[in-house]
């Protein structure tokens, strides 16, 4: 403890008393002193701050670092993609740092045409008791796609993209600072994709759209043989840093108003696809059998064919036989002609009558048993 004495001092009638500190007490070290504990401080905040600069990237991540406002570039001027691991920057405000996932697929539903009633059921019950009509309504709070054939339908798609150029992907669509991170990016995709599927949808019929034309539709959004049409050629023109990798039509309906109608339609394609399969079973039948009584009626005639031509041949192998003969011996082969001949008309006859020339009486014989050899005329 600091020991005092008091040291009077005498000015004429004053008499003053003042505090001396006694010599004999130990000293303050100067460590503890008020301007090398400021210093201190200041040096541990110092390092505080240079410390907050290290930051980690992680796998599949890459970073990109704002310097002031500018993005840090190589030397060739390109930015500087900062790899995963573990890095530094400059502490804040004079560096930011951005991540950017590089191979996270991220999905974006677009429900903008697809609103679900229960979601604007409050809102419409209060509008309606303040005097808003159901039509107005409808055409405000529950917005439709208009087809090529002047229906109206809902519908919703989903977009799974990635990103292929982190710096494109930042710097291509202003961000308001009251925005959340990447909601202007969000906004801007998810506006190209609604205009083009209200393209694709108005240059389709409703029965395209709701049945026989969901894939084409599909294809026309997306592409991946044609990089430079549908929604990627769109977002290729303003640079957006972002490869699609695919689009899905969701469900489409019609409004709840016509759904009675629509009900009614769609019941009768159904009814009119099983006519249509019943009317194409029996066609199929029908043809079956037709192709069946073809092969019957070719392979009959093809057998009478063959056979006429066998029996064909064998007659005529037959005559050339007997013409050999007849060359050998002409009298012969032709009475035994003859006689053949005669033989098979008169197989049947009951009675065979023979008449010489100017003779008047007719001679009747019974029909011979076997044949009737004409005897040589001399």
């Amino acid at each position: 403890m600091t020991q005092t004495r008091t040291r009077i001092i005498d000015h004429g009638d004053h008499v003053h008393e003042l505090p001396v500190l006694d010599q004999t007490a130990p000293p303050i070290h100067p460590w503890f002193s008020a301007q090398r504990v400021l210093v201190y401080f200041v040096i541990f905040v110092v390092l505080i701050w240079l410390a907050s600069g290290f930051y980690r990237v992680g796998p599949g991540d890459v970073a990109l670092v704002q310097r002031l406002g500018k993005f840090l570039t190589t030397a060739g001027g390109k930015p500087l993609i900062i790899p995963a691991g573990l890095q530094y920057h400059l502490p804040w405000p004079i560096d930011t740092v951005y991540k950017v996932p590089l191979h996270q697929e991220l999905n974006l539903v677009v429900r903008d045409f697809h609103i679900s009633p229960a979601a604007n059921a409050p809102l419409e019950h209060r509008m309606l008791e303040q005097g808003m009509s159901r039509r107005v309504f409808d055409a405000i709070y529950n917005p439709y796609l208009i087809t090529g054939d002047e229906n109206v339908l809902h519908a919703s798609i989903t977009v799974q993209y990635r990103i292929s150029d982190p710096y494109a992907y930042l710097t291509s669509v202003y961000q308001p600072a009251s925005l959340p991170a990447g909601r202007g990016r969000l906004n801007m995709l998810k506006m190209i994709a609604a205009h083009q599927l209200i393209l694709k949808v108005a240059q389709s019929t409703v029965d395209e759209v709701l049945y026989s034309g969901k894939t084409l539709i599909n294809q026309e959004l997306f592409s991946p043989a044609h990089p430079n049409s549908g929604l990627q050629g769109q977002v290729n023109k303003l640079g957006l840093g972002i490869q699609i990798e695919k689009v899905q039509l969701n469900s489409v309906t019609w409004p709840r108003a016509v759904d009675g109608p629509f009900t009614a339609v769609l019941n009768a394609r159904q009814q009119e696809a099983q006519e249509i399969q019943n009317a194409q079973r029996e066609a199929n039948r029908m043809v079956t059998l037709a192709q069946g009584n073809a092969a019957a009626m070719v392979n009959q005639a093809t057998a009478r064919a063959k056979q006429v031509a066998n029996q064909a041949e064998g007659e005529a192998q037959a005559f050339f036989q007997v013409y050999e003969q007849y060359q050998k011996n002409p009298r012969v082969i032709t009475y035994k002609l003859l006689s053949d001949t005669l033989g098979q008309v008169m197989r049947n006859a009951a009675r065979v009558f023979f008449v010489r020339k100017g003779q008047r009486i007719l001679i009747s014989l019974p029909p011979p048993p076997r044949k009737i050899v004409v005897p040589p005329n001399h």
